[in-house]
């Protein structure tokens, strides 16, 4: 899947790994500096695209440390050894903890994570002409964000279309994802495209009207 927002920055979606998460290639077009967003496994289409589109890797960059969106780390860092991996401050304890991140269920191996940069509630960062603004949403993880740059919100496994993330898994709350939610994404404009973990893109306003788990109809 191909898409294109505005004139600056382009977005690839790959599924990848067991579950198929979404993995993202982004980059700014006038740079060629890009990330990747929950390498969930290694895929040569991704490598590909990256070769052929002339990317600069500066970031191999996680929502969440469930196995199913950062399987593939390790052979991206290896191929691209100066991408530096980052997430959240909050999410260290389950990325470093194989007994309750799922990389075993996942990808079949032991995978335990310690990323080059943590980030916290409102920290940005700058790839080429992109702005990135991290918005920490606990509920599915205790250290699960999603990543803001202009109108486009890729919200990782916090907010789907018509659904949210699972609150079942350790550290997970539906109390707090709903609070995520409600407090730190349905204040954005109604017209930010939302680019979930899993499934299909959709809008804030849309969600706003329709969620049937967090609605504010």
């Amino acid at each position: 899947m191909y898409l294109l927002w505005g004139v600056k920055m382009k977005i690839y979606c790959i599924p990848s790994g067991s579950l198929g998460a979404n993995t993202y290639i982004v980059y700014d077009e006038e740079s060629k500096k890009g990330f990747i967003l929950d390498p969930g496994g290694y895929n040569d289409k991704t490598k590909d695209l990256i070769t052929n589109e002339e990317i600069e890797l500066e970031y191999i960059i996680l929502t969440h440390g469930h196995g199913d969106h950062i399987g593939g780390v390790p052979e991206y860092k290896n191929i691209y050894q100066s991408a530096r991996v980052l997430a959240c401050k909050e999410e260290l304890s389950l990325m470093q903890n194989t007994s309750i991140n799922f990389s075993l269920e996942c990808i079949g191996r032991e995978l335990a994570l310690q990323p080059d940069v943590l980030v916290e509630d409102g920290d940005c960062i700058d790839i080429g002409n992109m702005h990135l603004k991290f918005i920490h949403t606990p509920g599915h993880t205790k250290g699960g964000m999603c990543i803001l740059i202009d109108n486009v919100l890729f919200s990782g496994d916090t907010l789907f279309r018509r659904s949210i993330g699972r609150t079942d898994f350790p550290g997970g709350s539906f109390e707090e994802i709903a609070k995520s939610i409600k407090e730190k994404l349905y204040i954005l404009p109604d017209d930010v495209v939302v680019l979930p973990g899993h499934m299909g893109q959709t809008t804030i306003g849309e969600e706003k009207k329709g969620n049937p788990f967090v609605c504010l109809r």
